[in-house]
C-alpha cells in the first residue's frame, strides 16, 4: 500500500514540477516567484506563437506504418500569428495549422456566450454555445467567476513556487532583445531541468511542504470554498443544505491537512529508498527521467515582470525497446507578448455566411463534409488524411442462450439469407432513420450521399432515391427489432460486408 501511494505521489510530483519549473529563490535580483505568478495578473494583451513536434526514429529499420506515423507528427506545426486578449472572457486567435504538407489556416473567436470557429475551407464556420442556459444547470447554482478562479490558481501556483527549490542550472542575465519589432531593454531568465534532477526536486518540495502545516492549511481552505460548491451540486445536494457550518468546514480542512501532513511525513523518511525501488522495478523510469531528457527555457521579463518572450525546447529520452520506433520526442514552442494589460479589442470571426450551430447529434462525417468545400485542402485532410468516413462494424452470430449479443445486435440467417439489424447498421453508419406507423414504412437518409432508402415491415420491395429494388427476404421483425438483408443494406450505406461462415462473424467496412 505504501509503495502504492509513493509511485502515484511522484508521478504527480514530477509532472507538478515539470509546470512549476522553478523554486521561489530570487535569481540576479530576479523574484522568480514573483515572475511566474505576475502571468496571471495580465487581463489583456497581443501575442504571438509558434509550437512545433519532432520524433527522431529509434535506430535500426522501421516498418512503413511506424515511418507513416512519425512522418504524420513530424510534420506538425502551429503558428499563431495574432492571439489577442481583450479581457477574461474575450479572447481570439488567428493563424494556421501544417500537417502533412497542408497548411489550415484558422481564426477562432470566443466570448462567454459562443466559441466561433473558421477554418480555410468551410462553406460556414462553426459556433459552440457557451452560455450558461445551455450547459449543465449545476454550473448554474456555482458562486464562481474568473476573478476567484484566478486568485484560486495563483494561490496553489504560489504555494508551490514556495516551497520548490530551484533547479541547478538558473540564471538571469540584461539583454536588448525585439517584441513585436520594438527594442527592448530586457531580463533574461534561463532554466533548465534535467530529468535526473526531478526526484531531488520533489524531495525538497517535501521536505518544505512537511515545515509549513499552516500555509498547507490556508491553500485547503481556499480550494475547500471554491470547489465544495461544485462537488455538491453535481451530488444533487439541495442548495439549502449544501452549505456546512463553521464548524462542520474548520473539521473538514482540519482532517485534510492532517491526513496530507501524515502523508507527507511518511514518505520523506523512505523517499531515497523508494525512488530506488521504483527505477528497479520499472527500469525503463531510468532512461526517460535521465539527463538526456531536458526542459530549457528561457524567459524575458520587463521591469514589471512581464513574461515579454518566451522560448522553450522540450526533449524527451525514450527507452530503447522493439515496440518503441522513436528514440526522442521534442517540442519547440516561441512566442511573444505585446501591448500587456493595454486597451485591445478581439477580431470576430466573420458571419456574413451564418454559423453551422453545432449542438448533440451532429457532426456525422457527412454533415461535417457537407459543410467543407470539395476543393479544398481541409476537405482532402479530413476525408483523406483522416479517413472521416471510414467505418467498420462488427457482428457476431451464436447459438449460445448466454451470448452477450441479444436481438438488435447481432445477424441472423434466414433462408440462407444473411440479416442484419437496421437500426444498429444504421446508427453504426451514422444514417438517419424515421417509423411511419400509419404506413408502417421506414426511411433512412443515407449520411454521405444523403440518399433515401424507403422500406416497408413485411415486404420485399424497396427503393433507394425513387429506384425500385427488391430484397432478397422481406423485412422482419426478430424480437422488435426490424432485420434486412445484409447485401441491400450495405450497398445502399455504401459499405461492404465480409461473411466468414465458420467463425459465424460478419464485417461491414465503408471507405
Amino acid at each position: 500500500m505504501m509503495m502504492n501511494r509513493f509511485k502515484w505521489g511522484l508521478a504527480a510530483m514530477l509532472s507538478l514540477l515539470l509546470v512549476v519549473l522553478a523554486g521561489c529563490q530570487a535569481v540576479g535580483g530576479v523574484d522568480v516567484s514573483k515572475a511566474a505568478l505576475s502571468t496571471l495578473d495580465v487581463k489583456s494583451s497581443i501575442s504571438k506563437q509558434t509550437l512545433s513536434l519532432q520524433l527522431v526514429p529509434a535506430d535500426g529499420k522501421l516498418s512503413e506504418e511506424d515511418k507513416k506515423v512519425i512522418d504524420l507528427f513530424n510534420s506538425l506545426s502551429v503558428t499563431i500569428d495574432q492571439a489577442i486578449m481583450q479581457d477574461m472572457n474575450h479572447v481570439s486567435l488567428e493563424g494556421a495549422v501544417q500537417l502533412l504538407g497542408k497548411k489550415l489556416p484558422f481564426h477562432l473567436a470566443m466570448d462567454n456566450k459562443a466559441l466561433n470557429l473558421s477554418v480555410e475551407g468551410m462553406t460556414q464556420p462553426i459556433s459552440v454555445p457557451l452560455d450558461t442556459e445551455e450547459l449543465d444547470a449545476a454550473f448554474a447554482v456555482l458562486p464562481m467567476n474568473n476573478e476567484n478562479l484566478v486568485q484560486m490558481y495563483k494561490d496553489v501556483l504560489g504555494f508551490l513556487l514556495k516551497h520548490t527549490p530551484n533547479p541547478s542550472n538558473i540564471s538571469v542575465t540584461p539583454v536588448t532583445d525585439k517584441v513585436n519589432g520594438e527594442s527592448l531593454s530586457l531580463q533574461k531568465l534561463h532554466i533548465e531541468i534535467r530529468g535526473d534532477e526531478l526526484a531531488g526536486l520533489a524531495k525538497g518540495f517535501l521536505i518544505g511542504l512537511s515545515k509549513d502545516e499552516e500555509g498547507l492549511k490556508e491553500l485547503i481552505s481556499r480550494l475547500y470554498d471554491t470547489y465544495y460548491p461544485l462537488i455538491t451540486a453535481y451530488a444533487g445536494v439541495p442548495q439549502e443544505d449544501a452549505k456546512p457550518t463553521a464548524a462542520e468546514r474548520e473539521k473538514e480542512i482540519n482532517a485534510a491537512v492532517e491526513e496530507l501532513m501524515v502523508m507527507v511525513n511518511e514518505l520523506l523518511p523512505e523517499f531515497d529508498k523508494n525512488v530506488n525501488g521504483l527505477f528497479e522495478a520499472a527500469p525503463e523510469l531510468r532512461t526517460i527521467l535521465g539527463k538526456d531528457t531536458v526542459l530549457s527555457l528561457d524567459f524575458l521579463l520587463d521591469s514589471k515582470l512581464n513574461i515579454r518572450k518566451q522560448n522553450m525546447d522540450l526533449t524527451i529520452q525514450l527507452p530503447a525497446d522493439e515496440e518503441i520506433p522513436v528514440k526522442q520526442v521534442k517540442v519547440h514552442s516561441e512566442s511573444e507578448t505585446w501591448k500587456v494589460n493595454e486597451p485591445v479589442t478581439i477580431h470576430a470571426v466573420d458571419s456574413s455566411k451564418g454559423f453551422w450551430k453545432v449542438a448533440p447529434g451532429e457532426g456525422t462525417p457527412g454533415e461535417v463534409l457537407r459543410h467543407l468545400d470539395s476543393k479544398s485542402d481541409l476537405y482532402r485532410f479530413v476525408k483523406d488524411d483522416m479517413e472521416i468516413t471510414r467505418k467498420s462494424i462488427i457482428m457476431y452470430t451464436d447459438e449460445d442462450p448466454t451470448d452477450l449479443y441479444g436481438a438488435g445486435y447481432k445477424p441472423v440467417i434466414v433462408n440462407n439469407t444473411l440479416m442484419v439489424p437496421l437500426k444498429y447498421v444504421a446508427d453504426q453508419l451514422d444514417a438517419k432513420l424515421s417509423w411511419d406507423n400509419a404506413t408502417k414504412q421506414i426511411t433512412l437518409t443515407e449520411d454521405l450521399t444523403g440518399a433515401k432508402i424507403v422500406l416497408k415491415m413485411g415486404s420485399k420491395h424497396a427503393s433507394i432515391n425513387g429506384g425500385a429494388e427488391v430484397l432478397a427476404e422481406p423485412v422482419q421483425n426478430f424480437e422488435g427489432y426490424a432485420y434486412v438483408p445484409m447485401r441491400f443494406i450495405a450497398k445502399a450505406l455504401g459499405a461492404q460486408g465480409q461473411w466468414d461462415a465458420k467463425e459465424k462473424i460478419l464485417t461491414m467496412e465503408r471507405d
